[in-house]
């Protein structure tokens, strides 16, 4: 059993809620054309205004500075993991789809695993770069500068580890200040749920009528394939940065401090993240007519996120890949 005496349960039950979120927005990216129904859309692009920019705070949040193994973890926790499992996906598309990615060779995480490259890059990043003054502010600007670049995208993941970091050093930040715990201590906390509700239901209705291309959200794609200009699509992604960010306080503010199954879920939330790109995988090798059906898009999908990050969101799954994933640095990495 994992010991849960020294762990944080407001930010695990937080990273429950956000492994859910990113179960579902898959789900329905999958089996619902988000680029034509209206409904989808706005649930899709509401979910990616904040659920992975939450995660990206949530490992800002836990990062140590001057950490001297810092590279030895890195390699052990996401560039392995990521080899691993890259190889996994190529090797799966080819038994069953019949067709390899070439993701690989163009330097490029599949799909999900984008993640793990990103967190390697923001770890290291700020080992190296947490004393330098302003590093914020520099974090914005070159956050809202790479849209322009029309090279920068997907491979290596650069695009996303530039835009998310902000959000990463913001979770430091709150660290160090022990603003979380402020704020679910304030006297004025009964205010804080009603302005965070107004928040929530205020990203809401602004993906609602905003109506943007998808790939705003995504953070990979630059202003110009987006359809934009520089001074747009700049003012647009500062706009979702910020409203990532006040997302992000207003979930947490909402979230329960208290352990419940969401905090098992939460700390074992790599697991179902990694599990779940197969598991949707396999469901879309047939092209069933009912996977065009809303009720299946967000009844089936509801259903199906909560069986994986409740099934592989367990101690148990925990133990099992870290043993697995020891095993395989051991192999990799020769013990001296």
């Amino acid at each position: 059993m994992v010991s849960t005496e020294n762990r944080n349960s407001l930010l695990d039950n937080f990273k429950g809620i956000l492994i859910f979120l990113v179960v579902f927005g898959h789900f329905i990216e999958n089996f619902q054309d988000i680029w034509l129904n209206g409904s989808v859309r706005v649930a899709w692009q509401f979910i990616y205004v904040f659920h992975m920019p939450g995660f990206a705070f949530v490992s800002g949040y836990f990062s140590k500075k001057n950490d001297g193994r810092i590279f030895e973890k890195v390699l052990s926790k996401q560039i392995i993991p990521l080899v691993v499992f890259q190889c996994m996906f190529e090797i799966f598309s080819i038994l069953f789809s019949h067709h390899f990615t070439g993701a690989t060779f163009s330097l490029t995480p599949y799909w999900t695993l984008w993640y793990l490259l990103s967190l390697a890059f923001w770890r290291i990043f700020f080992q190296l770069l947490h004393r330098v003054k302003f590093i914020f502010i520099i974090s914005v600007i070159l956050a809202l500068g790479v849209g322009v670049i029309t090279s920068i995208g997907y491979p290596l993941s650069i695009s996303r580890t530039i835009v998310l970091f902000p959000l990463f050093l913001l979770g430091n930040v709150f660290k160090e200040n022990e603003i979380l715990e402020k704020l679910k201590k304030s006297r004025f906390f009964p205010i804080l749920i009603a302005i965070s509700l107004a928040i929530l239901v205020g990203a809401f209705i602004y993906v609602w009528k905003m109506r943007l291309p998808n790939g705003i959200y995504l953070n990979s794609y630059n202003y110009k394939s987006c359809g934009f200009g520089w001074k747009k699509g700049g003012l647009l992604r500062l706009i979702n940065l910020t409203l990532a960010f006040l997302c992000i306080m207003a979930i947490i503010v909402l979230t329960p401090q208290k352990q419940f199954f969401a905090s098992e879920i939460g700390r074992n939330s790599m697991i179902p993240y990694i599990v779940h790109g197969f598991l949707l995988k396999i469901l879309l090798i047939h092209r069933f007519h009912f996977y065009t059906n809303l009720y299946f898009t967000f009844i089936g999908g509801l259903v199906f996120s909560f069986l994986v990050v409740y099934v592989f969101g367990k101690d148990r799954m925990s133990k099992a890949y870290d043993k697995m994933m020891l095993e395989i640095t051991r192999a990799v990495i020769a013990k001296k």
